[in-house]
């Protein structure tokens, strides 16, 4: 049988390499030409069906010259005279929205929301006023238009662009591609909107074409160059979200990206002819009424200078509920001996890497005094790398010494461990080996960061040499510094210099055994209030999900919008006739954990047989989806329902296309799916709550962050799980014809003093308690199956 698959197989990898083969006939041949010249002294998966393809149509050997950068196009005029502000007319404003306004005019079955009007009354408010404001506005309202409307009237009247803020893709595609070309089309207006992501997300031509001279190093850098020949030739704008980079792949963009502290427009300009992408975007950007911004570009362009997002002083943020997550990623880093290690191994040595790209170099273009003075640079550069890699390897075993000893003898767990770098760490004898250690590391390694400057000095000062700008190896030197700069204020931070507000933590992967250090913002509020609230004419947050027991004082608290407006706007939506809410009353408590689990994949099997699937199951954790989905999923399957799940591998835009095109399937997802989602109709009829989605109390961040309060887990902890428990239950009900089942599989809500405030932060829907074993039929009677 193993010998049949293993022949299948066999058969399966001959048709897939035949079609590549066919495809690859289809290029043309300076494509081919290139990928074939770049690998040809690598040994990588592919290159033998560039090979054969190039082969076949008999490349003739010559050079061909290939404009993969088109020019920039002409930027709209846009006049920024400052003017005095004219405020918005707001019912004029409004009447847009009302019945036979230019929106009902426009969009078939349009209806007339209350809220959504009164949404937009209050930013065009707020505008008018220079206030800021907080809006919680429930599913259903319409808060894109809400906001778009009012945006881009103040931008157009008052020439000054407004800056929209959001946290997800999909979120600002929604708004790109469809809510903006829809409001033009409404009103007859040709409002202009670009989307601007930070430089990481862009492709630097100076950075490309310095590895398409000097030759990719291993087989994920050729990957890499061959796909972005491809997409370039095809006409691919630069923009990071049009690839798909595996892991590996994602370290090799981050070093041909445009995320360079030296670079600014004018460079982009001299060196690219205004061909760079992030200059072609940031010109869109300049031009635009509107420009959107995602939330972690917002806050890390404003506390790295304002060098991204160009001016401006109104602001909208939607999913404002993410601002603190995100802007924590966004200022957050780390520090892993791989990373170290690669920047090590990047460099080389007197046979290989950039310091052997180097010597060939100097051979090449220097006179015999000059070519020695830098063979002893490089030289003494050399042995400062082998310095360093010791060094680096001695500070990591350090590190991994101090964790085992923090283990007490106890084997390291499938999850890994985590240690907060407390002013308490810092006093027991294994820290004391950490500090020895970085301090035999740092001198090397500030040396070798100074030496590749004055290197890549000398280099840009030869000018070209055998025709190819030596500035591609100056350029790769400068990256090599960068990166070496970043890892010595890292690890000064961290390991000599540690800043009270910021948490430290060291994390060692249970899988693969990596070592990371790992720093993060205590609180990102000051950022917030000093920048926006302080600095900003007027800010608007907006989400579904701003409030706890109907007031804004968590979000206020964390974001330190204490004087800001607010308004809190109900869902159009008649959640008592459309939503049971069935709270299980004697279901084990997650405490007891074998118990529970098997009432929840009892009880989970029963409804979602008597429902035909139709269902979204959120979990907490990887873990018990997994363990649910092995228990129940074949017996689903034997009823015809078809389970998608998470941990399954499958993306997440390919997990909801399937659930929302099958007849009868059920949904298995974590964190991610807990918002997002939107499956209107009958396809999804049925939520499940798992568990109530409390942050894991030993996470770094969050056991920092809840240190802050009197009362940890009433101030903090229960906030947090009830702005993610009520966006958990916006997926079920998406329009108002809309009807179906919330369950709620954990007994805390009925059981602990908390557990009311989480049923009263929802809507009041037909509220139940029940035993499990009522669930399938008290379903199947609300969903008239």
């Amino acid at each position: 049988r193993s010998a049949h698959r293993a022949l299948d197989d066999a058969h399966t990898t001959r048709q897939v390499f035949l079609q590549l083969y066919l495809k690859a006939l289809d290029l043309p041949l300076p494509i081919l030409e290139e990928i074939t010249r770049l690998g040809e002294e690598m040994e990588w998966g592919a290159g033998m069906v560039f090979d054969e393809a190039y082969r076949q149509l008999d490349g003739d050997g010559q050079r061909h010259t290939l404009e993969l950068f088109p020019a920039p196009p002409k930027p709209a005029k846009v006049s920024r005279e400052p003017l005095e502000p004219r405020p918005i007319d707001v019912d004029e404003m409004a009447a847009i929205f009302e019945p036979a306004g230019d929106l009902d005019r426009h969009f078939e079955g349009y209806e007339n929301r209350p809220q959504q009007v009164s949404m937009a009354r209050a930013i065009a408010q707020a505008f008018n006023n220079q206030q800021h404001l907080l809006v919680e506005a429930g599913t259903g309202t319409g808060k894109s238009m809400a906001y778009l409307v009012p945006a881009f009237q103040w931008a157009d009247q008052n020439q000054q662009r407004v800056v929209i803020s959001t946290n997800t893709l999909n979120l600002q595609d929604q708004l790109i591609y469809k809510d903006v070309p829809d409001l033009n089309a409404a009103l007859g207006k040709d409002y202009r909107a670009a989307v601007l992501k930070g430089r990481g997300n862009y492709l630097c031509p100076r950075r490309f074409n310095a590895l398409r001279s000097l030759g990719p190093r291993n087989p994920e850098e050729m990957r890499v160059m061959a796909k972005l020949l491809l997409w370039l030739f095809q006409g691919g704008s630069g923009e990071r979200s049009e690839l798909n980079l595996p892991r590996g792949e994602t370290a090799v963009w981050s070093r041909l990206s445009a995320e360079n502290e030296d670079c600014s427009l004018e460079a982009c300009a001299a060196h690219s002819a205004g061909r760079c992408p992030y200059y072609r975007a940031r010109l869109a950007a300049e031009s635009a009424h509107v420009v959107i911004v995602n939330h972690a570009l917002l806050l890390a362009d404003i506390a790295t200078g304002s060098r991204v997002i160009p001016e401006y002083g109104y602001l909208l943020v939607d999913e404002a509920h993410h601002l603190e997550s995100a802007t924590t990623k966004g200022l957050s880093y780390k520090v892993s001996e791989f990373e170290v290690q690669r920047v090590f191994r990047d460099l080389g040595s007197q046979r290989r890497g950039l310091l052997r790209q180097l010597i060939d170099l100097a051979r090449r273009s220097l006179s015999p005094a000059r070519q020695g003075q830098v063979d002893n640079v490089i030289s003494t550069t050399v042995d400062r790398v082998e310095e360093c890699t010791q060094a680096a390897t001695i500070l990591f075993e350090r590190l991994n010494v101090l964790l085992e000893n923090q283990r007490e003898g106890k084997p390291l767990g499938p999850y890994g461990q985590q240690l907060r770098i407390l002013p308490a760490t810092r006093t027991i004898p294994d820290w004391e080996g950490v500090e020895i250690a970085w301090e035999n590391l740092r001198e090397p390694l500030s040396t070798i960061a100074s030496t590749l400057n004055d290197l890549a000095d000398d280099l840009e000062s030869l000018g070209p040499v055998d025709g190819d700008p030596v500035d591609t190896l100056a350029v790769a030197m400068r990256i090599a510094r960068r990166s070496l700069t970043e890892i010595y204020s890292h690890l000064e931070n961290m390991i000599f210099e540690p800043d009270q507000m910021v948490i430290y933590w060291i994390e060692l992967s249970g899988h693969e055994g990596r070592l990371t250090l790992h720093a993060a913002p205590l609180e990102v509020g000051p950022l917030v209030e000093r920048h926006l609230w302080h600095e900003k004419e007027s800010v608007v947050m907006t989400s579904a999900t701003l409030t706890t027991a109907g007031e804004f004082d968590f979000i206020r608290r964390r974001l330190y919008a204490e004087d800001a407006d607010e308004l809190a706007l109900g869902s159009p939506f008649d959640y008592e006739t459309s939503t049971l809410l069935y709270l299980i009353s004697d279901i084990p408590e997650p405490v007891d954990r074998g118990n529970y689990q098997r009432a929840v994949e009892f009880g989970l099997l029963r409804l979602l047989k008597a429902t035909g699937g139709r269902a979204l199951v959120l979990f907490t954790s990887n873990q018990q989806l997994q363990a649910t989905a092995r228990a129940i999923s074949e017996p689903l399957a034997q009823a015809g329902i078809q389970v998608y799940e998470q941990s399954s591998g499958a993306s997440r835009h390919a997990l909801l296309e399937g659930f929302r095109t099958s007849d009868n399937a059920v949904l298995f997802g974590t964190r991610s799916f807990w918002e997002g989602v939107d499956v209107p109709g009958p396809a999804l009829s049925v939520l499940a709550i798992v568990r109530l989605p409390f942050d894991v109390p030993s996470d770094p961040i969050v056991a920092a962050r809840a240190e802050t309060y009197e009362s940890p887990f009433d101030q903090y902890m229960v906030p947090e799980a009830i702005l993610r428990f009520r966006q958990g239950f916006g997926r079920l009900i998406r329009t108002r014809s809309d009807r179906g089942v919330v369950a709620i599989f954990d007994r805390r809500v009925l059981s602990k003093a908390y557990g009311r405030a989480f049923i009263d932060s929802l809507p009041r829907c037909s509220l139940r308690q029940g035993s499990l074993a009522d669930l399938p039929d008290a379903a199947q009677r609300w969903l008239n199956i």
